[in-house]
């Protein structure tokens, strides 16, 4: 299973359906999550008067104010990154027992993120989150059992903390649970049930759940088999950043399977893929045979076309982000 997180848990990302106007806090009262929130995005729009009722909240041990100012010093809006300084807000809204606050405590821990890196103490804090029914934090337990990072390694386990975390509606969750149906790997293999998490989890938006689908539908794993489909949710997963979906997609243009044979095109996708792929990864080799298989078959010209397709592609996404 794979570990995708961002540097710290925002608060401003999770169980949000709308804002509550910010009217003024009163002397002594405690500030509602959205409260904070929009405090820190008006902060982060260059609002002082916001940063400084945000500071002073947040000075006056106010959980949800210590942890969004928390993450603005740790994505550095309105000065340096200061992992260092996020932290001491991040634990003192976590002694509270506020499960955001303990995620993010577990992510830095995990990261090496203004704390020494340190799988226990990360899957420490992560737990406590867990055991309060939060979804992010079942999610990562369940990452850690998968892989025995701070933990004894437990494929069961694993499949619990993902079954719970996605029964909660954590998206990546999704993701993991039905790679763990496809696979088999802590329950018994169901590519049924595998595509039914792994397709909720593409229509949120997950690209690697949208490249997963992908090759259920190439390959007829829990569906029938559909080159046409796969070559939809690999474009998915690909203009969204994954490069497994890239690698997809490539390869349904090359061997004309899904669209019309074009080998340009395929090797662009394939180029795409590798920019978005981490160099020495697996990933990164599977993306370099087959681009050197098709580099072999290619005219000089047809290679130049096909890296100006790629760089426009490239260029595309980026904007996009």
């Amino acid at each position: 299973m794979s570990f995708r997180w961002i540097l710290f848990f925002s608060v401003s990302g999770i169980w949000f359906s709308a804002f509550v106007p910010l009217t003024g806090m009163a002397a002594g009262k405690s500030m509602e999550r959205a409260d904070a929130i929009l405090l820190a995005k008006k902060a982060e729009n260059g609002d002082p008067s916001a940063r400084r009722t945000l500071v002073r909240m947040a000075r006056k041990g106010d959980v949800w104010a210590e942890i969004v100012y928390g993450d603005l010093i740790a994505r550095g809006k309105g000065g340096q990154s200061d992992p260092s300084r996020a932290i001491v807000w991040y634990r003192k809204a976590a002694e509270t027992g506020n499960p955001v606050a303990e995620t993010n405590m577990g992510a830095a821990y995990y990261f090496g993120q203004g704390v020494p890196d340190d799988y226990i103490e990360a899957a420490s804090w992560f737990r406590r989150a867990a055991r309060q029914g939060f979804p992010a934090a079942e999610n990562w337990m369940g990452s850690l059992r998968a892989a025995g990072l701070g933990v004894r390694r437990d494929s069961s386990r694993a499949f619990f903390w993902y079954e719970k975390a996605a029964r909660h509606g954590e998206t990546a969750a999704m993701t993991n649970l039905g790679e763990a149906y496809m696979e088999g790997v802590g329950t018994v293999r169901s590519p049924e049930k595998g595509v039914l998490w792994l397709r909720k989890a593409a229509l949120e938006g997950d690209a690697e759940a949208q490249a997963m689908m992908g090759s259920a539908y190439k390959y007829g794993q829990g569906v029938a088999r559909n080159f046409s489909k796969a070559v939809d949710w690999f474009r998915k997963g690909a203009r969204a950043g994954d490069a497994m979906a890239a690698y997809g997609l490539g390869i349904c243009y090359s061997r004309g399977q899904g669209v019309a044979p074009d080998m340009v095109r395929g090797y662009a996708w394939l180029t795409v893929a590798q920019t978005m792929s981490r160099p020495g990864s697996p990933t990164a080799g599977i993306i370099a045979r087959e681009r050197g298989y098709l580099e072999r078959r290619m005219s000089h010209d047809d290679l130049s076309r096909s890296e100006r397709i790629a760089g426009d592609l490239v260029r595309r996404f980026s904007r996009n982000r």
